[in-house]
């Protein structure tokens, strides 16, 4: 904790490589989020489709795929961009902090992620085995 005093490196290091830091895995957050959501099929038209494909319309908007796809780009890229950012700032914080058991931020936010999304495929799971008309809804035979 270089905060403390209790380092012996000179303050202005501390500062390069913390800023440092901060940019690399802040633009770095950014630039995998945005991937992510283009290579996933969590995208504008993407959405758009599953929106209608679902049914379901926007209110005040016509049912149509290229108008529902014209509100989404108004608002998917931002929060990709934004979201990105703040994993990479909160990965940067966990590391400059310090976390319990010498584990690095990276590493902790990969295991919290890792094990609530074990933890959604669960509940799924015993949802789809509990209630026998779910299977019916999501077409899981």
């Amino acid at each position: 904790m270089w905060f403390l005093g209790l380092t012996s490196a000179d303050p202005l290091d501390i500062a390069i490589r913390v800023l440092i830091d901060l940019i690399f895995m802040i633009v770095g957050g950014a630039v995998f989020a945005i991937f992510w959501v283009e290579t996933t099929g969590m995208g504008p038209e993407s959405t758009a489709q599953q929106i209608q494909n679902s049914g379901m319309q926007i209110p005040g908007f016509r049912r149509n795929p290229q108008v529902i796809e014209k509100v989404m780009e108004r608002y998917i890229p931002q929060v990709t961009v934004i979201g990105g950012a703040l994993v990479g700032l909160l990965a940067v914080m966990a590391n400059m902090l310090g976390t319990i058991g010498a584990v690095s931020g990276t590493g902790l936010l990969l295991t919290v992620s890792i094990t609530y999304k074990l933890y959604e495929e669960i509940a799924e799971e015993q949802l789809m085995e509990m209630h026998p008309m779910m299977r019916n809804m999501f077409g899981s035979e």
